[in-house]
């Protein structure tokens, strides 16, 4: 089998035509650069150099070697830059998870800026439920999510990146939207749209409606948050909002603060492992800023 390092000595030596130029370029010694040609030799069974007492020149063997060296050793030292590029987390892939309320515009802000910053890394995102999320972190399918605190559990890590205000989405022309903020004993009895299967979203609203003595009528009725968003367009109910998400908003709806105000909820960045991987660490960065950014 041809080693890589006999390659590299007969690259050398066939560019500098002198053993002694070539063992330094190497930071070899002149007797371990001459056995490794030999060996070389040995392997291919014919002479690579003409020789006497000095390296005169590549033999016909030599010469049809050097081109497929150089190729060999370029890209087996590509390949272990590129290796330790992503083991740096400079290459290779990002992938995020963020539950719905986590998709504002400081974190795409933060996504554009990564991008820009190092091309070489592939980000891909995933929005789901906070559930599927963590799930997908203990599988290994995600590096890192924006989700709400996670329960204390082996293997996942996480810390907070920021907090955010629920508000009430409603419809642009609902007699409550006109106001800056909704007091929320003028709530009573309305429909408050929520999501199937996740009893988790709205229940935070629910409890700081329950508080102040006000009954919301909740129903379950959406699959998703753009099936929420409809149904709030066509008059079935409000739903709750991060206002986070406000000046995002299709044209129809608008979000609204509730006074009073519901106490703030964290959004925790999570991973697998005591540290986040390198590339989502850097992200992470770039998420700080941005939103340092937007509150100044």
């Amino acid at each position: 089998m041809i080693e890589h390092r006999w390659l590299r000595s007969f690259l050398a030596v066939a560019e500098e035509l002198h053993f002694s130029r070539a063992a330094r370029r190497l930071h070899l010694a002149q007797p371990a650069l001459t056995a490794q040609i030999r060996q070389l030799e040995a392997a291919l069974g014919t002479p690579l150099l003409r020789r006497t007492n000095r390296v005169e020149g590549l033999t016909p063997a030599g010469e049809a070697l050097l081109p497929e060296a150089r190729e060999l050793v370029g890209r087996a030292e590509g390949l272990g830059r590129k290796l330790q590029r992503a083991a740096a987390g400079e290459a290779g892939r990002l992938r995020l998870g963020l539950i719905p309320p986590a998709a504002i515009e400081p974190l795409a802000e933060a996504a554009r800026a990564f991008a820009l910053a190092e091309p070489a890394v592939q980000v891909s995102l995933r929005q789901d439920s906070q559930a599927a999320l963590l799930g997908a972190l203990r599988a290994g399918d995600l590096d890192l999510a924006i989700c709400r605190p996670p329960e204390s559990e082996p293997g996942l890590s996480s810390r907070r990146v920021l907090t955010e205000e629920q508000g009430l989405l409603l419809r642009a022309d609902h007699p409550l939207a006109g106001a800056a903020s909704i007091p929320l004993a003028r709530l009573g009895g309305a429909v408050l749209l929520l999501l199937e299967g996740n009893a988790y979203f709205g229940q935070h609203l629910l409890s700081h409606a329950a508080r102040h003595r006000v009954a919301l009528r909740a129903q379950h009725a959406a699959v998703d948050f753009p099936s929420l968003h409809w149904m709030v367009r066509a008059g079935l109910g409000v739903a709750p909002c991060s206002l986070w998400l406000a000046p995002t908003l299709a044209a129809g709806l608008v979000a609204r603060r509730l006074r009073p105000a519901p106490a703030r909820l964290s959004l925790h960045a999570c991973w697998r492992g005591e540290q986040p991987p390198a590339a989502a660490a850097r992200w992470l960065q770039h998420v700080r800023r941005e939103l340092e950014r937007s509150d100044g």
